[in-house]
């Protein structure tokens, strides 16, 4: 019986010395580094939209001491839901043999995006007691989420419908990426004269580059009880300078009574 338990004890000791090995060899052996995501110092320039895996992945690779190079396994984690100054953020992840994750941020430049922007199809003029409805005519759309005209919001401070008068109005929206547009204008609340010439524009609100050309008379599309001819312009527009300007088209009509109207310009 002694025997048999010492053998027993024997036999323990060898198993636990077995298995303490096994884990010893099993640590010792374990990759404990990370793996490292490489990225080009240049932003990404990128459409908006622009989802193709090459192009997302262009210039990135991936190595791991225990793997070795692990650049096929790199996926796109994702893309920021933020832009500021035409940029953004991507994030890459990759995954080695033994779960270890490492991630790597780059610069995502987009080549054609711009904030959102308003559109104006009429004046933003009403007779004296009429209902001030802009929604009628004033649109945003966003190269990102298209129309977001059910999102404009609109604030105005002292407009009273039933005095004649200019009164400021402001426009504000904001796309899916947090970029918010601002655009501050007037609403007039004056009736039609007798005989007043209305002068139609083919735009009521432009957008202009920095620097690019502006031609005011390419805006004119129709003078109702007027002549195009007659018509006369009051511009300020600079577009040296970012900021809204408007426009004023003035003419005489066939009545002698005098009609106007106007563009917004907004310099970007």
């Amino acid at each position: 019986m002694k025997k048999l338990s010492i053998l027993m004890i024997v036999l323990l000791v060898v198993s636990l010395a077995g298995a303490g090995w096994t884990q010893f060899r099993l640590w010792s052996s374990k990759d404990e580094t990370l793996p490292v995501i490489e990225c080009p110092e240049t932003p990404l320039v990128l459409q908006v939209g622009e989802n193709d895996p090459d192009t997302l992945l262009e210039g990135v690779s991936a190595w791991d001491d225990k793997d070795g190079d692990l650049t096929s396994q790199v996926m796109v984690e994702g893309i920021a839901r933020s832009v500021e100054n035409n940029e953004t953020t991507i994030t890459y992840a990759v995954v080695d043999s033994d779960c270890h994750v490492a991630k790597q941020t780059r610069t995502v430049q987009y080549s054609d995006y711009q904030p959102p922007r308003f559109g104006l199809s009429q004046e933003l003029r009403y007779e004296v007691g009429q209902p001030v409805v802009v929604r009628d005519r004033v649109t945003a759309t966003d190269v990102i989420d298209g129309d977001l005209s059910n999102q404009v919001k609109v604030t105005s401070t002292g407009l009273n419908a039933n005095v004649e008068g200019r009164y400021p109005v402001t426009f504000e929206v904001t796309n899916s990426m947090g970029d918010t547009s601002v655009w501050t204008a007037e609403i007039r609340i004056a009736n039609y004269q007798t005989g007043e010439p209305r002068i139609l524009l083919s735009q009521y609100l432009v957008y202009l580059e920095q620097g690019e050309a502006f031609q005011s008379k390419n805006y004119l599309s129709q003078v109702i009880g007027g002549e195009l001819e007659d018509v006369t312009v009051e511009s300020g527009v600079d577009t040296s300078t970012p900021g809204t300007y408007q426009v004023t088209y003035s003419c005489i009509g066939n009545s002698g009574t005098a009609g106007t109207a106007v563009l917004f310009v907004v310099v970007v």
